[in-house]
Protein backbone atom coordinates (compact mmCIF):
# COMPACT_ATOMS: atom_id res chain seq x y z
CA UNK A 1 0.00 0.00 0.00
CA UNK A 2 1.95 3.17 -0.66
CA UNK A 3 2.08 6.24 1.72
CA UNK A 4 -0.17 9.39 0.72
CA UNK A 5 1.84 12.78 1.09
CA UNK A 6 -1.02 15.68 1.32
CA UNK A 7 0.90 19.14 1.13
CA UNK A 8 -0.21 22.09 -0.40
CA UNK A 9 3.18 23.00 -0.60
CA UNK A 10 5.01 21.12 -3.41
CA UNK A 11 8.34 21.62 -1.77
CA UNK A 12 7.80 19.54 0.94
CA UNK A 13 5.76 17.21 -0.90
CA UNK A 14 8.35 16.56 -3.87
CA UNK A 15 10.90 16.27 -0.12
CA UNK A 16 9.11 13.65 1.22
CA UNK A 17 8.24 11.75 -2.05
CA UNK A 18 11.48 11.52 -3.07
CA UNK A 19 12.93 10.72 0.47
CA UNK A 20 10.23 7.84 1.08
CA UNK A 21 10.67 6.59 -2.57
CA UNK A 22 14.51 6.58 -2.02
CA UNK A 23 14.00 3.86 1.21
CA UNK A 24 11.89 1.97 -0.88
CA UNK A 25 8.27 3.13 -0.15
CA UNK A 26 5.98 3.75 -2.48
CA UNK A 27 3.79 7.22 -2.43
CA UNK A 28 1.10 9.36 -3.73
CA UNK A 29 1.01 12.99 -3.51
CA UNK A 30 -1.46 15.49 -3.30
CA UNK A 31 -1.57 19.37 -2.94
CA UNK A 32 -5.63 19.58 -2.02
CA UNK A 33 -7.35 17.17 0.72
CA UNK A 34 -10.60 17.06 -1.78
CA UNK A 35 -7.74 15.44 -4.07
CA UNK A 36 -7.00 12.89 -1.72
CA UNK A 37 -10.18 11.70 -0.50
CA UNK A 38 -11.67 11.80 -4.06
CA UNK A 39 -8.83 9.48 -4.79
CA UNK A 40 -9.04 7.18 -1.98
CA UNK A 41 -13.33 7.23 -3.20
CA UNK A 42 -12.46 6.65 -6.34
CA UNK A 43 -9.73 3.74 -5.91
CA UNK A 44 -10.61 1.99 -2.34
CA UNK A 45 -7.64 1.94 -1.79
CA UNK A 46 -6.16 2.48 1.70
CA UNK A 47 -2.99 4.21 2.31
CA UNK A 48 -0.70 2.36 4.45
CA UNK A 49 0.30 5.95 5.98
CA UNK A 50 -1.42 9.23 5.75
CA UNK A 51 0.82 11.86 5.84
CA UNK A 52 -0.74 15.60 6.08
CA UNK A 53 0.56 18.98 6.82
CA UNK A 54 -2.21 20.61 9.34
CA UNK A 55 -2.72 23.38 7.56
CA UNK A 56 -4.22 23.05 3.81
CA UNK A 57 -6.66 24.96 2.41
CA UNK A 58 -10.59 23.79 2.66
CA UNK A 59 -9.92 21.88 5.96
CA UNK A 60 -7.13 20.82 8.32
CA UNK A 61 -4.87 17.72 8.68
CA UNK A 62 -7.08 16.42 11.60
CA UNK A 63 -10.26 17.08 9.51
CA UNK A 64 -8.47 15.15 6.76
CA UNK A 65 -7.89 12.22 9.22
CA UNK A 66 -11.16 12.06 10.14
CA UNK A 67 -12.46 11.95 6.58
CA UNK A 68 -10.04 9.42 5.64
CA UNK A 69 -11.39 7.50 8.90
CA UNK A 70 -14.62 7.49 7.87
CA UNK A 71 -13.98 5.62 4.75
CA UNK A 72 -10.68 3.24 6.17
CA UNK A 73 -10.62 1.78 9.94
CA UNK A 74 -7.31 1.96 11.75
CA UNK A 75 -5.81 4.83 8.82
CA UNK A 76 -2.46 5.42 10.77
CA UNK A 77 -1.79 9.64 9.88
CA UNK A 78 1.25 11.92 10.52
CA UNK A 79 0.36 15.46 10.73
CA UNK A 80 3.07 17.60 10.26
CA UNK A 81 2.75 21.10 11.98
CA UNK A 82 4.99 24.08 12.68
CA UNK A 83 3.26 24.22 16.03
CA UNK A 84 5.12 22.61 18.93
CA UNK A 85 2.89 19.42 19.19
CA UNK A 86 4.85 15.79 20.53
CA UNK A 87 1.86 14.13 20.77
CA UNK A 88 -0.01 10.61 19.28
CA UNK A 89 -3.32 10.12 19.60
CA UNK A 90 -4.72 6.86 18.55
CA UNK A 91 -3.64 6.14 15.03
CA UNK A 92 -2.93 10.04 14.70
CA UNK A 93 0.88 11.26 15.17
CA UNK A 94 2.40 14.70 15.36
CA UNK A 95 5.60 15.62 13.77
CA UNK A 96 6.75 19.11 14.42
CA UNK A 97 8.51 20.92 11.32
CA UNK A 98 11.58 21.24 10.76
CA UNK A 99 12.27 18.05 10.86
CA UNK A 100 15.22 15.82 9.17
CA UNK A 101 14.70 12.92 6.85
CA UNK A 102 16.02 10.08 9.72
CA UNK A 103 12.99 11.77 11.82
CA UNK A 104 10.27 10.88 9.06
CA UNK A 105 11.94 7.99 8.22
CA UNK A 106 12.31 6.14 12.07
CA UNK A 107 8.58 7.61 12.62
CA UNK A 108 7.01 5.93 9.72
CA UNK A 109 9.10 2.44 10.16
CA UNK A 110 7.83 2.83 14.19
CA UNK A 111 4.27 3.06 12.79
CA UNK A 112 4.88 0.33 10.05
CA UNK A 113 6.57 -1.64 13.08
CA UNK A 114 4.08 -1.61 15.42
CA UNK A 115 0.94 -2.48 12.46
CA UNK A 116 2.70 -5.77 11.94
Amino acid sequence: MPIYIVDDNSDLSEFLSCLLTDIGYTTHSFSHPSDAIAHMQKTRQKPSILITDYNLPAMNGFELHLKALSLFENIKTIVISGRNVSEKIGKLHFLQKPFSPDEIAQLIQSIKTNDE
